[in-house]
């Protein structure tokens, strides 16, 4: 009763950096006192020092431990070097899940699962209806998150993703030749050409679906890996899909005969950050009944009264005490359960593996829309990759070098700053010396009565600045220096922040795909808004109507109009660009999953939000060049190209460099409507300078690295910055009337 739970609040972020929600939580200061944990991110949340140590409660009651299977048991003490910082509340394995029913319709028994991967990917093209949109197995909406079920694959043939080396370092260990052998398996299931019953030539019997629930339960997926947890047996789908149409099978086995399958566990952990001992007291009391043998009573209790026994896993129905309701289809799923529990690996668990997916997910996209690529160097590039980016290993040899390189490319930079600083203080101290000559001929006490007049004004708006703008600036530089801790001391690590972000290939992508995004939007939609404004400046009826219409996306949130394009250019044959290439005849463009056409599809919703509002600016431009002078230009014979090359257009200069500027630096730091339609994805295709900044902060926790990587990109853009600076010094404005 002196206990009251509230499910915590904060930001929301969906897709594959949702998992980023808890750490910018973290990172303001607004984290729960009870903390969801899995494997892969508990190394993260403990060396951040997130966690609090649960070893003196578990002490208190160790039986907490025994009913856990021993895998996880030792994860959890491997994890927190001997220490316990996290309770499981379930246990899950990865199962083969398949439609019964559909291997009956297709002449396979539906009590006999594939059991070899030979069989799996005959059994996936016997189920295979393209024509139908029928597939025999479903991976997730993209590639990305296809790496949580491509690892079972890995796992079979007898590999694994990370490693501890010989000085105790967490290395990739995915890029071998059981890696290979996964990758290669994954290429056939998603892209090898078949032939089928009727004829015809089809490419693969795998798919991508963003709707797994509806078509499983519409019948267009005939097999698929899913999460079985030692409670519920048939998790997701438990509400859509009836559970006497699906069957429930261990893995199927590798080239190596190895079957494999995920082990998890979700767990409650305890905010370090708690200073009230009651509350402590109050989140384990929570921690501890969760993961007791009787919250699972409870559970297994619920469902069966609420008549979904079915979905309950049939070793939790015996345990429990209602045998009667373990179906006759439930002793393949007990059989699945043992080997499952029995045969789990553990998902990757090292430090900094909170995003090991969204890594390892990279070379599976990459080999899907490129089958002919060497996988071995796929894997190699991504191996690379995690070990910098994730695990921080670099070998000691070559970390020398780079830092001998940095510090001698650090000093040249530092001594031609200084001179150029040099120069420009004798400048200004001459002409500072020019101008208090100048003072002491006029009224000194009238300008010092302005100036100080003008400093009273002044003073609030440089304080603000100061406090809100040139403060973090200073404190970003620090930080860029250091390996910054959200919680705990930062330390100094000098220029390896920089060293590492000239090594990152992420780095060079975003660079590159920043100037490519600019390019595309200046190309494509600074044009745009003038002749918009044209358009506005010539209708003889209906001006207030279009410019409001123009200027709605100016009162819309990015966010909103991110999501409505990202529903438009979904690229399954539901989406409506789609949809309208279909009536044309053109088969399915995969506007934010193919690399070819993403940064198009995530440029055109900027375009189209910003050509409005420009036009209406534009518009008002227009409004200084008086109708007298256009009817002087028609009177001496000038033609309407002629109007608007000599007269319109130079009028326009000085707004038009105006916003090319603004434009420039604006679309340079582009990363919402990127972040909300892709994440930088397919494979990076539009992963910009402003995500790398933002992935490194909130989903690696690379503070240092992060902020490194911002001064870089404002040094890159700072010359724009004064040029635009010097030109608005120069213009002189005045006012227009309707």
């Amino acid at each position: 009763p002196q206990i009251q739970l509230q499910n915590a609040q904060g930001l929301r972020i969906s897709g594959p950096m949702a998992e980023a929600s808890l750490l910018m939580q973290f990172a303001g200061g607004t984290a729960p006192d009870v903390i969801y944990v899995n494997f892969r991110q508990s190394a993260t949340y403990i060396n951040q020092g997130f966690l609090l140590p649960l070893d003196s409660y578990v002490a208190q009651d160790p039986t907490i431990l025994t009913r856990l299977n021993p895998q996880i048991v030792s994860v959890l003490r491997d994890v927190g070097n001997g220490h316990i910082y996290s309770i499981p509340y379930a246990q899950f394995v990865q199962a083969l899940y398949y439609r019964r029913d559909m291997f009956q319709s297709v002449g396979l028994d539906p009590n006999k699962p594939p059991t070899t991967w030979d069989q799996f990917y005959s059994d996936a093209q016997r189920l295979t209806d393209q024509s139908h949109g029928v597939w025999g197995f479903e991976f997730n909406n993209d590639p990305d998150a296809s790496a949580y079920w491509w690892c079972n694959f890995l796992w079979q043939a007898g590999g694994d993703v990370i490693k501890k080396n010989a000085q105790g370092k967490w290395v990739a260990a995915f890029n071998s030749p059981a890696g290979v052998e996964a990758l290669d398996f994954y290429k056939k299931l998603m892209t090898a050409k078949w032939r089928g019953p009727d004829g015809k030539m089809y490419k693969g019997v795998a798919t991508h679906t963003s709707t797994p629930g509806a078509d499983r339960a519409n019948g267009k997926c005939g097999m698929w890996f899913q999460y079985q947890s030692s409670v519920i047996a048939n998790t997701s789908d438990a509400t859509t899909l009836n559970p006497n149409l699906v069957g429930i099978a261990p893995m199927p086995r590798g080239p190596t005969g190895i079957t494999a399958n995920e082990i998890n566990a979700a767990m409650w952990g305890i905010s370090s950050q708690i200073k009230d001992p009651k509350v402590i007291a109050a989140a384990w009391k929570f921690v501890k009944f969760m993961g007791s043998d009787e919250a699972d009573r409870i559970r297994t209790k619920a469902f069966v009264e609420a008549g979904l026994g079915n979905t309950i896993n049939p070793v939790t129905l015996i345990k429990y005490g209602y045998p009667e309701e373990v179906g006759p289809g439930s002793r393949a799923w007990l059989d699945a359960n043992k080997t499952l529990f029995a045969h789990g690996k553990p998902e990757p668990y090292g430090e900094n593996m909170n995003e090991i997916y969204v890594l390892l997910g990279q070379p599976l996209g990459m080999a899907e829309n490129n089958p002919n690529a060497d996988s071995k160097t796929l894997l190699d590039e991504s191996a690379a990759e995690i070990n910098s980016k994730l695990t921080g290993y670099v070998p000691a040899v070559e970390m020398r070098q780079r830092r001998a390189g940095a510090w001698s490319v650090f000093a040249l930079l530092l001594g031609t700053l200084l001179a150029v600083i040099a120069n420009h203080v004798r400048s200004w101290l001459k002409t500072r010396r020019t101008e208090r000559l100048a003072d002491s001929r006029s009224m000194p006490k009238v300008v010092t009565k302005y100036h100080v007049v003008a400093w009273l004004f002044l003073i609030p708006a440089v304080v603000s600045t100061i406090v809100w703008a040139y403060f973090p600036l200073f404190r970003g530089l620090v930080m860029a220096f250091e390996n910054y801790r959200i919680i705990g001391p930062a330390h100094f690590v000098g220029l390896d922040n920089f060293i590492d972000l000239f090594y990152q290939p992420t780095f060079w992508y975003g660079v590159r795909n920043s100037f490519v995004y600019t390019l595309f939007s200046l190309g494509l939609g600074f044009c745009l808004p003038i002749l918009l404004g044209l358009g506005l400046s010539e209708i003889p009826r209906g001006k207030l109507f279009f410019r409001m219409m123009y200027y709605l996306p100016a009162a819309t949130s990015p966010l909103v109009i991110a999501l409505l394009w990202k529903s438009l250019e979904d690229s399954t044959p539901n989406g409506l660009l789609n949809r309208m290439l279909a009536l044309a005849g053109h088969s399915p463009i995969g506007w934010l999953t193919d690399p070819k056409w993403a940064m198009l599809a995530v440029v055109l919703p900027s375009i189209w939000a910003a050509a409005g509002p420009g036009s209406i600016i534009y518009l008002a431009a227009l409004k200084g060049i008086h109708d007298e002078m256009y009817e002087a230009a028609e009177l001496d014979g000038a033609g309407i190209w002629t109007k608007i090359t000599q007269m319109t257009l130079p009028t326009l200069k000085p707004l038009i460099l105006i916003n090319l500027v603004g434009v420039t630096i604006g679309t340079f730091q582009a990363f919402d409507n990127i972040f909300v339609m892709t994440g930088g994805g397919p494979t990076y295709a539009t992963h910009t300078l402003g995500l790398e900044i933002w992935s490194n902060a909130f989903l690696y926790l690379r503070f240092g690295y992060a902020t490194a990587a911002a001064w870089v990109m404002g040094m890159m853009l700072v010359g724009f910055t004064l040029f635009q600076l010097n030109l608005i010094r120069r213009l002189r404005y005045s006012a227009t009337t309707d």
